[in-house]
């Protein structure tokens, strides 16, 4: 059960029975009682249970848009599940029409404090302070929010522990071993098909293009740290490195580092975020080369549901091959939200385009344009046991031919999916605080008009992954 709200003390009420149906709203008569009679049925003591009177209350709102009642109930239930945007709209508007309602008024300060703003929640405590006519629970959760203060003061970042008296830090390590059917991303070819201006030549070729398969290692650390120089603004800076290792095939090999920093401020019900990163790609495997980013992003919460657009900025860079440079202009659409009748599972969509041009003109297949969907289904089963499930889905298309020698100049055309599923397991912390277990599955699939651009993998990976 979570924390007992400021709507929910003052009911005073312990949840026996599964949460009756709302009584009927009359639009012409009644319509004030039966807002009442919703308001005040006993708050539901499980997640389920308060997820379906949520959406009976959603439901109710429209003709209760005038009952302060229902409206610091339905603004403390929206608390409760851990949105805070959503729910100072509705406090707000019971304010508005009851300014004497308790529970509102400390809902709407926790509201305030859980987006970093915490001169309410400190001013209603020191006001409460010698008042006889508040509940004990209410006073005891306007204390717990003034505690929290205190230790967390970077709520919004949500990161592993707090460093000094300003900065909160992440870490983690990950190592996984497994194996892969196509460590290369090798397409599969005996013979290749020219088409120069003489005629069409099949070229059987003398050493035969095959997938490289075998097991590896993946190792990854990060390090992330953030502050907040002010009331719903956080800085953001971290690195990570990561590398792949083939034992049977040092050829397959890879490793990136990566830098990023970003900047973020809530006003009202909108969060905008403003980053820029780094990264540096090497190994064998391909040729060294770096991407520089910059993006901007905006969000905010509608129903439960987070949605964020966003637009940004690729630079590529290769080491040698500085024909392939290029750079990105994109623009993404992505939302989250809970599963209907679930607070344990999640699902999200994706919408992404972006157009690549080339840094130089004699590129081949010129600028670049492309265009992916994707979703994501998460949540938890039983005890510490988590599960993730993702597909995407993109297309690549040439503006100009590829090369004269294939397909007689056509433009080349790309269509990639690839699908993952993780199961992750905390481990008990007398054995190991802070790690857990995974196991990872994922699969690729690229199909192309160009038969050297085709190619088909899978790979299966466990290990541990360490937070501290």
């Amino acid at each position: 059960m979570g924390p007992v709200l400021a709507s929910a003390a003052l009911c005073q009420t312990v949840e026996t029975a599964p949460t009756p149906s709302p009584p009927f709203l009359n639009l012409e008569r009644g319509q004030d009682a039966a807002c009442t009679a919703l308001a005040n049925v006993p708050w539901p003591t499980n997640s389920i249970a308060r997820r379906a009177h949520l959406q009976r209350l959603e439901s109710a709102r429209p003709q209760c848009i005038r009952h302060a009642g229902l409206l610091a109930v339905l603004g403390a239930i929206w608390l409760e599940e851990s949105e805070p945007n959503q729910a100072l709209i509705w406090l707000e508007r019971a304010l508005l029409l009851d300014p004497d309602n308790l529970g509102a008024q400390a809902d709407h300060a926790l509201a305030l404090a859980a987006l970093g703003e915490y001169e309410a929640l400190q001013a209603l405590a020191l006001v409460w302070r010698g008042r006889t006519d508040v509940p004990i629970a209410l006073q005891q959760r306007l204390a717990q929010g003034t505690r929290r203060q205190s230790s967390d003061l970077l709520p919004q970042i949500q990161l592993g522990r707090t460093v000094g008296s300003e900065w909160a830090s992440h870490r983690d390590a990950t190592l996984m071993l497994g194996f892969e059917t196509n460590l290369d991303h090798s397409p599969r070819l005996a013979e290749i098909t020219l088409t120069p201006p003489e005629g069409q030549i099949d070229l059987p070729l003398l050493a035969p293009l095959r997938p490289r398969r075998g097991a590896a290692a993946l190792t990854d650390l990060s390090w992330q740290v953030a502050r907040s120089l002010s009331a719903g603004q956080i800085w953001r800076a971290g690195a990570s490195l990561g590398a792949r290792t083939a034992p049977n095939d040092r050829h397959t090999d890879w490793r990136h580092a990566q830098l990023a920093t970003s900047v973020s401020q809530q006003q009202d019900r909108w969060r905008g975020q403003l980053e820029f990163s780094g990264t540096w790609i090497a190994g064998p495997l391909s040729e060294p080369y770096r991407l520089l980013r910059v993006s901007a992003s905006a969000d905010r919460t509608v129903l439960g549901c987070v949605l964020r657009g966003s637009l940004e900025s690729e630079t590529r860079a290769q080491d040698e091959t500085t024909l392939a440079n290029g750079r990105t202009l994109g623009s993404s659409w992505t939302s989250l939200c809970p599963v209907p009748g679930s607070t344990a599972w999640t699902w999200g969509a994706a919408l992404r385009v972006s157009v690549d041009k080339p840094s130089h003109s004699t590129r081949p297949g010129g600028t670049q344009r492309l265009a992916g969907i994707g979703g994501r289904l998460a949540g938890k089963f039983g005890e510490g046991l988590r599960i993730e499930a993702s597909l995407k889905l993109n297309r690549l298309r040439d503006d100009e031919g590829y090369s004269p020698l294939l397909e007689s100049n056509a433009r080349r055309n790309l269509q990639q999916s690839h699908w993952s599923v993780e199961i992750t397991k905390a481990l008990p912390n007398d054995f190991w605080s802070g790690a857990e277990a995974i196991a990872q599955v994922q699969g690729i699939k690229q199909a192309s008009n160009l038969s050297v651009f085709r190619y088909t993998g899978v790979s299966v990976y466990s290990g541990i992954r360490w937070v501290w």
